[in-house]
């Protein structure tokens, strides 16, 4: 009985460590792609920065420079949009496969387990299974 507790405990504990190393897998790889989003996203902004100081130290006049910050507010509205989906993409990724994850998991719990054989002791006798009824 005894033997049997610990075997089930044991199987319990190696099914949960499995779920939770595969939750920190989903995690991690969310959080690599938003670290590299991120990179992307200052390295835009920095560029973009360089790119609108260049192009407002040419211009000599004032409708001039308004036009080019107008056609770079658009063109940043542009990119920052691209990020913004890109991030929901990736959270809506992680949230799938987070609850797929959770699914498979309750799936399996709701299975019925395996019960383990009767056994029936008569002195001197060994433990056989106990005979079920037709």
């Amino acid at each position: 009985m005894e033997n049997q507790i610990i075997e089930q405990l044991t199987v319990a504990t190696s099914k949960s460590f499995e779920t939770m190393k595969n939750l920190g897998d989903i995690n991690s790889s969310a959080v690599r792609k938003m670290t590299d989003l991120q990179f992307n996203f200052i390295s835009t902004n920095m560029e973009s920065g360089i790119e609108q100081a260049k192009s407002l130290s040419k211009k000599t006049n004032i409708n001039d420079a308004l036009a080019s910050s107008t056609e770079f507010a658009n063109d940043y509205s542009e990119k920052m949009t691209g990020f913004i989906s890109q991030a929901v993409e990736i959270f809506t990724q992680s949230s799938d496969e987070a609850t797929n994850l959770f699914e498979k998991t309750i799936a399996t719990k709701a299975a019925p387990a395996k019960q383990p054989a009767k056994t029936t002791t008569v002195k001197g006798a060994t433990k056989k299974p106990a005979k079920k009824a037709a």
